[in-house]
């Protein structure tokens, strides 16, 4: 529908791209779609400003000609690298997708759904180093320019849902990524056929064959973390891209990243906790979930009290909580919050709670934030109701499990309540939370 020029903007001296419509091989009809889509692109990717999306700069119409104003990038489109056969080493394999999931995560956010994540719309420069370009056919959550029953994307990365004409959100992307993830570990599409028509019916009702299976080379971690972003239902996916971000690390790690949330996973988690372990204060511990999950979510609290199971030190306690944040810098950023729960120069361990009477002189600084849990106070099912009620607001399903988690390791209401704060992202919802709670007694 058009053709995309580099150009020069003498203004402020900079290279940009310019992306028009090419009026004279369009009839009516398609112009009347290729002006709407032009006009979603400007809107969606103009309200987005993030380091892994293209910028827009200008819409605007010349001698009768409408044009988009963007960042002019220098790299290859992803597709290119895979029609190539480049070899992608795992490291880089993780590096793209964490970028990619990184900015869906904000464009979801502004309420920009892409609707179209390909090869083909993700540009790779060196590093590596990646943006997402296209938002012709993206959906946003105040426009009513696309409309459910519309088939709208390229078959081989369109979720079931979209196949269907029904309304996709945001694990539509998510699918999409996993195509793409797919696609970088074996080389080969999960969905590929000869006619549109057998891709869509693959897309429906084939399982994909397991990535290490096609590749022996694919460490079987990332396995699981394929067929979660495939599954067929949207229910069953990642349902944030941050989500697909942690289990992505867990898979670099060599661990599986298991099945979702679900009180199955957490009850005996809680109970390894307490025969082994470190053992935290209940405020010290809800310093902790909270610091973590601002970087990667909800499962933040999931993934302390897994990592406080299995480490005997608190050097290996946090190293292995902070290999969960994918970005270098909120690493460096989560470990100096964490240095107020380090011991004094020349401690190296921490004795587990089972043999806390013999924990060492050189280590007494580290029991005034570490101790044996108190047992939990009763709360009343009407407040537990109105709180699952009012988190489901900003978290969605997984305010039942949040809250189910938080119940055994709070020792009041306020501290209830502010576990369960943590989970939300922003501090002014943070703040709308908490102000909508019943006073605390």
């Amino acid at each position: 529908m058009g053709m995309v020029y580099e150009g020069f903007d003498p203004g402020i001296e900079r290279r940009v791209a310019i992306k028009t419509i090419l009026a004279d091989f369009l009839d009516e009809a398609d112009m009347d779609d290729a002006i709407a889509r032009f006009k979603r692109e400007a809107q969606a990717a103009g309200r987005l400003h993030h380091p892994g999306i293209v910028s827009v700069y200008e819409l605007g119409e010349d001698a009768g000609m409408a044009y988009i104003a963007m960042e002019y990038v220098e790299g290859n489109e992803l597709k290119k690298l895979l029609a190539d056969n480049s070899k992608l080493q795992i490291i880089d394999i993780f590096e793209i997708m964490k970028q990619i999931l990184a900015a869906l995560e904000y464009s979801h956010k502004q309420g920009v759904i892409h609707r179209d994540i390909k090869p083909a719309n993700i540009m790779v420069m060196s590093g590596p180093k990646v943006k997402i370009m296209d938002f012709g056919i993206a959906r946003l959550e105040s426009s009513n320019l696309t409309q459910a029953g519309t088939v709208v994307g390229t078959p081989t990365h369109m979720s079931p849902e979209q196949l269907m004409g029904l309304t996709a959100d945001g694990r539509a992307d998510l699918w999409a990524c996993g195509v793409i993830l797919y696609e970088m570990l074996t080389g080969n599409s999960p969905f590929n056929a000869e006619t549109p028509a057998v891709v869509m019916h693959h897309v429906l009702q084939r399982e994909p064959p397991p990535p290490s299976t096609v590749n022996a080379g694919v460490p079987v971690g990332f396995d699981a973390v394929c067929a979660r972003a495939l599954a067929k239902k949207a229910d069953a996916r990642f349902q944030s891209a941050r989500e697909f971000q942690v289990a992505l690390v867990q898979a670099l790690k060599g661990r599986t990243s298991g099945d979702r949330t679900s009180s199955v996973m957490i009850e005996p988690v809680a109970r390894t906790v307490q025969k082994k372990g470190l053992s935290f204060r209940p405020e010290a511990l809800a310093e902790i979930e909270k610091a973590l999950s601002s970087y990667i979510g909800p499962l933040g609290k999931l993934l302390v009290a897994r990592t406080q199971a299995e480490a005997t030190t608190l050097d290996e306690f946090f190293r292995l909580l902070v290999e969960n944040i994918p970005e270098e810098d909120e690493r460096a950023e989560f470990l100096k919050k964490m240095n107020a729960f380090k011991k004094p120069a020349g401690a190296t361990s921490i004795t587990p709670p089972a043999a806390a009477s013999r924990v060492a002189p050189a280590a007494e600084v580290a029991k005034t934030q570490i101790s044996a849990p108190a047992a939990a106070p009763a709360f009343s099912p009407e407040m537990l109701a109105t709180a699952e009620r009012r988190l489901a607001s900003y978290v969605g399903p997984l305010a039942r499990l949040l809250i189910k988690d938080a119940v055994g390791t709070s020792m009041s209401a306020k501290d209830l309540y502010a576990q369960l704060a943590a989970h939300i992202d922003s501090e002014d919802e943070r703040k709308e939370f908490l102000a909508s709670l019943p006073r605390q007694g």
